[in-house]
């Protein structure tokens, strides 16, 4: 488990959602979350079928400059598997997270929340938690932004080990 946990903005990414996101991921995790600025997606990651970002393929080119526990937030398109995507993940790397079907603040919290817990070692739960996968935009609306209990107790566990 990493000192600190970097996050990287798109361009068009707001202060008032990057502000919200540092806040809400301090709160959840508990650990510490450095903003290291501005990264662009890699031309290479661009699905032209899809007309999105290939969401593994940014995941991959973090890794390749050696970049772990991290999140990029963007606002362009994602795609994981073919299929339009709020986010993508990897345990123990890297996720990448697109605003962009998102309206509100909240929502892509609830979202970065999800994703980070990823990276950091949770897995999906079937409570109701913010680690209830989005399957849709209904279910991500209606999930709530904190941990459920047996997930709180799971990072405590993750933490102690890993800190």
């Amino acid at each position: 488990m990493p000192r600190d946990f970097k996050i990287f903005y798109g361009e068009k990414v707001p202060d008032e959602i990057s502000d919200h996101i540092e806040w809400h991921l301090k709160d959840i995790y508990g650990i510490q979350f450095r903003s290291v600025g501005l990264r662009l997606p890699s031309k290479t990651a661009w699905d032209s079928e899809h007309n999105s970002f290939n969401a593994k393929r940014l995941v991959e080119n973090l890794n390749s400059d050696s970049i772990t526990f991290c999140l990029w937030l963007i606002t362009d398109p994602i795609i994981t598997d073919g299929e339009s995507a709020y986010g993508y993940a990897e345990p123990l790397k890297g996720s990448v997270v697109s605003s962009m079907k998102m309206a509100t603040r909240t929502l892509v919290a609830k979202e970065v929340v999800y994703f980070v817990g990823i990276v950091l070692g949770l897995k999906s739960c079937k409570e109701n938690c913010v680690m209830n996968e989005s399957e849709s935009f209904e279910k991500l609306v209606q999930k709530p932004s904190t941990l459920c209990n047996s997930c709180k107790a799971r990072f405590q566990r993750l933490k102690f080990r890993y800190m």
